[in-house]
C-alpha cells in the first residue's frame, strides 16, 4: 500500500511540472486518492468567498457530473463543517452524525454511508474541502486512511498554489499589453481604439476559420503588438530620414519592422508564442511579401488573418473616403488581392462577417 501510494504522489507530482490545467490535476489527484484509500468516491470543493459557499471543482464517481451543479453554504453538513472550522472528520455511518446533510444524496439518489472529510489550507487561509466517499469491501476509513488524504490534499494545495501564480502572471501580461497598445496609439500609427478593433475583427475570422484555445489567445494578442517594431524604427527614421529624396530608405526601414517586432517580443517569455505571427505578417500569399517570402499554408494562419484585417482595416477604419465611389473603389481593389496577397479563405470568412 506504501509503495502503492508513493507511486501515486510520485506521478502527480510529475504532473505538477507538466500541465498548469487545473482540471486535470484535481480529478487526477482524487482519482489516486480513491484508489488509495478504497473509496467509490471523491470530490474537491472550493470556497467561494464573496458567497461563502462551496462548490464542486473536481468530482469522481457514479454521480459526478449531477453534483456540480450543486453548492453547500459554509456550515452546512460535513463539508461545510470543515469548511468552517478548519479540522478534518472520519465519518464511519452519516447518517447518525447531526452534521451530515443529505439534500444532495436524497436530490441525485446516491447512497453515502461513510466518509473522511479534510480542508484545504492554503497561505493559513481555507479554500475548500476534499473528501472521500463510501470504504469498499464493508470496511471503515481510519486514521491511516486520514493520513493518506491530507498526502494529496496538499498535491492539491501546491496545484491551487500554482494556479493562483499563473493567474497573476496573466493578469501582469494583460497590463504590460495595454500599456503597449497605449504606446502603440500615441505614436502616429493608428487612431484610438484602432488595434482593439483590428483584434476583435482578426479573432472573429479566427473562429470562423476554427482557431480555438491558446491560439485564439495568441491571434488576438497578436494583432494587438503586430505593429510594435514600428515604435523602434520610427525614432530612427525621424532622425535620419528627413528628406524626400530619401523615400526609399525609409521605405525599406519600415519594411524592418516585423523583424524589429518579433525581436523585441522574443525577449519577453509571455510573448514567445506570437513572435513568428509578427514576424511574418508582411508576407504575401503568393511568396512576394517579407522578411522571408514565405508562400501559402507556410506563412502561419494568424499572420494570413492579420494581413487581410490589417490592410481592411486601412480602408474601413484610418482613411476617410470621400466618397462612397472611393470606398467602393478601395474594398475591390483590396479584393482583387485574394491569391496574390491575400489566402483566399481568410477572404471568405471576412466576407461572411462584413
Amino acid at each position: 500500500m506504501q509503495i502503492l501510494q508513493s507511486n501515486a504522489l510520485n506521478n502527480i507530482s510529475l504532473e505538477l511540472t507538466r500541465t498548469t490545467d487545473l482540471d486535470i490535476l484535481l480529478n487526477k489527484i482524487i482519482k489516486y486518492a480513491a484508489i488509495i484509500v478504497k473509496a467509490e468516491a471523491a470530490s474537491i470543493l472550493l470556497l467561494d468567498k464573496e458567497k461563502n459557499e462551496l462548490y464542486f471543482k473536481a468530482s469522481l464517481g457514479k454521480k459526478s457530473r449531477e453534483i456540480k451543479k450543486y453548492k453547500v453554504k459554509v456550515g452546512e453538513g460535513i463539508a461545510g463543517w470543515v469548511a468552517e472550522n478548519g479540522k478534518s472528520l472520519i465519518v464511519d455511518d452519516v447518517s447518525k452524525d447531526t452534521r451530515w446533510a443529505k439534500k444532495i444524496d436524497t436530490s441525485t439518489k446516491f447512497k453515502t454511508k461513510s466518509l473522511i472529510c479534510v480542508p484545504l489550507i492554503l497561505e493559513k487561509e481555507i479554500v475548500g474541502v476534499m473528501e472521500v466517499i463510501n470504504k469498499k469491501d464493508k470496511e471503515c476509513f481510519d486514521k491511516n486512511d486520514e493520513g493518506i488524504l491530507y498526502s494529496f490534499a496538499n498535491q492539491a494545495i501546491i496545484a491551487l498554489w500554482n494556479a493562483n501564480i499563473i493567474e497573476d502572471l496573466n493578469n501582469y501580461f494583460i497590463h504590460i499589453t495595454e500599456i503597449l497598445i497605449q504606446a502603440l496609439e500615441n505614436e502616429p500609427l493608428g487612431p484610438k481604439g484602432y488595434f482593439m478593433r483590428l483584434a476583435r475583427l482578426a479573432t472573429q475570422i479566427g473562429s470562423k476559420l476554427g482557431i480555438t484555445g491558446k491560439d485564439y489567445n495568441n491571434l488576438y494578442y497578436a494583432s494587438l503588438l503586430h505593429d510594435i517594431g514600428k515604435i523602434k524604427l520610427r525614432k530612427k527614421i525621424d532622425i535620419s530620414f528627413k528628406a524626400k529624396d530619401n523615400f526609399h530608405l525609409v521605405q525599406n526601414e519600415i519594411n524592418l519592422h516585423p523583424v524589429v517586432g518579433a525581436n523585441m517580443l522574443k525577449q519577453i517569455n509571455l510573448f514567445k508564442d506570437i513572435v513568428p505571427i509578427v514576424k511574418h505578417h508582411h508576407e504575401n500569399y503568393n511568396g512576394t511579401g517579407y522578411p522571408d517570402r514565405l508562400s501559402g499554408e507556410k506563412i502561419p494562419l494568424a499572420s494570413r488573418i492579420i494581413a487581410v484585417v490589417e490592410d481592411y482595416a486601412k480602408i474601413i477604419y484610418n482613411k476617410p473616403i470621400e466618397s462612397h465611389s472611393e470606398n467602393e473603389k478601395a474594398l475591390n481593389k483590396f479584393f482583387s488581392l485574394v491569391e496574390k496577397k491575400y489566402d483566399p479563405k481568410v477572404i471568405n470568412a471576412l466576407k461572411e462577417i462584413i
